[in-house]
C-alpha cells in the first residue's frame, strides 16, 4: 500500500470527529419527524451545505471519473445547458418542489395516496423502493475498488485460510460504516455531519486538481485529450467520435425534472426545510456549486486520460478499466497528507451519501410497503426501530449483490436506467400538481409503463452481455422513449376515465405558507 502513517491519522481522527458528533445529534432525536426529516426545520445555508455534500457520494465521484475518462470535458457544456434550464425552473420559480413541501408529505408515495389512491400509493412504494434498492446495490463494491486501486493494496489476500477479494473486505467496512451512522441520529445528524464534511470533500477535490495539474502540465492535458477523445472530448454534440448526442442530452434533462418530484432522496430532503421558499433556494445555491463540483472532479479523469491513453492496460477487464484507471492514476501522483485528506473525503462522501439514500428509501420501504398493511400505525419507538433494522437487513443484502455485480453498461447509464423507473412517479406526481384531469387510472398507466420498459432494457442487456453480443439499444432512447410513453398514457387514460379527481390547489398553499413562515 502507498499509505503513509500521517494519512491513517487524519482518517482516523476525522472518525472520531463525526462519530461523537452523531453520539451527540442522537440524544437530539425525540420523535420520527426528527429522525425522518430534521423535525423540518432545516434552514438555508445548512440545508443548501448537506445537500451540496449528500449528492456527492463515492459512487458518484467514480461515475463522474469514468464520464471524464470516455468523454473529457464535454459534459461541461451539457451541464451549462442543464443550469439554464433548472436554476430558473426550480431555483427561482420553485416549479413543484415548493408545492411538494406545501403538501407536508415526508415521502412521494404519501402524497400520492393524498392525491390520487391508497393502492397506488403501496404500488409506487414497492416499485421506487426497489428501484432504488437495486440502484443502490452497486454503490459498496464501486466504492470498495475504487478505494483498493486508489491505495494500492492487492487484488486479494489471505483470510481465514482462503483467498477473498481485498474489494469485499473494504465494502464490509464501508457498509459497517454506513449502518453505525446510519443508526445514530438518523436524518438529523446527517444534515449536520453532512455540512461539516462538505467543507473536507472540496477541500480534497480542489487540492488534488490542482496537483494533478501542476503535475501534468494544461497545455499536455489539452493535446492528450484532444489526441485520445477527438472533438467529442469537448463538444457533446459532435459528429464524430463517442459523443453524448441530443437524444442522451433530452434524456438527462426529462429525467432530472421529473426526479425533482419522485427520487425519494430528494423529496425527504425538501420535506425537512423549513418552509418552501426555503426548497427553492436551497436548489439555487446548491445546483451552482454542484456542477462546479462535477466539472473539477471529471478533471481526474482527463487527467487519468492524458497519462494512460484510451487503451486498456494489461491485467484489467475491459469493462472495468474505465472506472479504475483514474484511482490508478491518482494512486501514482497524491502525496502524504492530501492522500489522507483525499482518503477522509471519500469517506464521508460514502457514508453520508450511502445514509442519505438508505435512510430515505428504508423509510419508503416502512412506511408505504409495511405500514400500510398493519391494523395499528406503530408508536415512534417502535417506527424508528423498523427503519433501523430495514437498513441493517439493506445493507447485507448489498453486500451479497455486489458479490456477484458484473458492469454491462458505464455507472452513469446503470444509475439512470434505474432511475428512470422511479421517474415514472414523477410524471403522476408533477401532474397531479398542476393538472385536475389527472385520474388514478392514467396514472396506474403510466406507472407500469416506467417499471417495465427499463426492466426490460436492463435484462436484455444481461442476456446480449451473456452471448458476447453488442445491444442494439441506447439506455437514453430507452429512457426517452419511456417517458414519452409514460405521459402519453397518462393523459389519455385519466381523459377516458370518468373518476372524480383530487386535485387541490396547492399553489395558494405555497403563498401562505411563504408568507407566514409556517413549518
Amino acid at each position: 500500500m502507498n499509505i503513509a502513517p500521517i494519512d491513517w491519522l487524519i482518517l482516523g481522527v476525522s472518525f472520531v470527529f463525526f462519530l461523537a458528533l452523531a453520539i451527540y445529534l442522537n440524544s437530539l432525536c425525540k420523535s420520527v419527524a426528527d429522525y425522518l426529516v430534521s423535525g423540518r426545520k432545516v434552514r438555508l445555508w445548512l440545508g443548501m451545505g448537506a445537500g451540496i455534500a449528500g449528492e456527492v457520494g463515492l459512487i458518484s465521484i467514480v461515475g463522474m471519473c469514468e464520464q471524464g475518462y470516455l468523454k473529457g470535458f464535454s459534459f461541461v457544456l451539457i451541464g451549462i445547458f442543464s443550469m439554464v434550464i433548472m436554476v430558473p425552473l426550480f431555483g427561482i420559480f420553485g416549479f413543484g418542489i415548493q408545492r411538494f413541501r406545501a403538501t407536508k408529505a415526508m415521502s412521494v408515495s404519501q402524497y400520492v395516496e393524498m392525491r390520487y389512491s391508497r393502492g397506488l400509493r403501496i404500488l409506487t412504494g414497492i416499485l421506487n423502493s426497489s428501484a432504488g434498492v437495486l440502484q443502490m446495490g452497486i454503490f459498496p463494491i464501486v466504492g470498495a475498488q475504487f478505494i483498493r486501486v486508489l491505495i494500492n493494496a492487492p487484488e486479494k489476500t489471505v483470510w481465514f485460510g482462503a483467498q477473498v477479494p481485498v474489494a469485499w473486505i473494504i465494502m464490509g467496512l464501508l457498509l459497517a460504516c454506513t449502518i453505525l451512522f446510519s443508526l445514530l441520529g438518523g436524518y438529523l445528524a446527517l444534515v449536520v455531519s453532512n455540512f461539516l464534511h462538505m467543507i473536507i470533500t472540496m477541500a480534497a477535490v480542489f487540492a488534488v486538481l490542482f496537483h494533478m495539474v501542476g503535475q501534468i502540465g494544461l497545455q499536455t492535458l489539452w493535446s492528450k485529450l484532444e489526441a485520445g477523445r477527438g472533438l467529442a472530448g469537448l463538444n457533446p454534440f459532435a459528429e464524430q467520435g463517442d459523443a453524448y448526442g441530443m437524444v442522451w442530452f433530452l434524456w438527462l434533462m426529462t429525467m432530472s425534472i421529473l426526479l425533482q418530484f419522485s427520487y425519494g432522496p430528494y423529496l425527504q430532503k425538501y420535506a425537512s426545510m423549513d418552509k418552501p421558499r426555503t426548497v427553492s433556494l436551497s436548489f439555487l445555491i446548491g445546483s451552482i456549486f454542484g456542477n462546479g463540483r462535477t466539472f473539477v472532479i471529471m478533471a481526474w479523469g482527463v487527467g487519468a486520460l492524458a497519462v494512460f491513453g484510451t487503451a486498456t492496460a494489461a491485467g484489467y477487464p475491459a469493462n472495468t478499466w474505465p472506472s479504475v484507471v483514474t484511482p490508478l492514476y491518482l494512486s501514482q501522483i497524491v502525496p502524504p497528507v492530501m492522500m489522507g485528506l483525499l482518503l477522509t473525503g471519500l469517506l464521508w462522501a460514502d457514508i453520508s451519501n450511502t445514509d442519505q439514500y438508505l435512510l430515505s428509501w428504508s423509510t419508503s420501504i416502512v412506511n408505504d410497503c409495511i405500514c400500510p398493511f398493519l391494523k395499528n400505525p406503530p408508536n415512534p419507538k417502535l417506527h424508528i426501530r423498523m427503519v433501523r433494522i430495514t437498513i441493517v437487513v439493506l445493507c447485507v443484502l448489498f453486500f451479497f449483490f455486489g458479490m456477484l455485480y458484473e458492469p454491462t453498461t458505464s455507472l452513469w447509464d446503470y444509475l439512470w436506467l434505474c432511475a428512470n423507473i422511479i421517474g415514472g412517479t414523477g410524471v403522476i406526481v408533477v401532474f397531479g400538481m398542476y393538472w385536475r384531469g389527472a385520474k388514478t387510472a392514467g396514472a396506474y398507466a403510466a406507472v407500469a409503463a416506467s417499471v417495465m420498459l427499463p426492466l426490460a432494457d436492463l435484462i436484455a442487456r444481461r442476456i446480449w452481455l451473456a452471448q458476447e453480443w453488442t445491444f442494439p439499444i441506447k439506455p437514453e432512447v430507452t429512457g426517452l422513449g419511456t417517458y414519452a410513453i409514460a405521459i402519453s398514457l397518462l393523459i389519455l387514460v385519466s381523459l377516458c376515465s370518468s373518476e372524480q379527481s383530487k386535485f387541490w390547489d396547492l399553489g395558494k398553499i405555497v403563498r401562505e405558507m411563504n408568507a407566514k413562515g409556517t413549518a
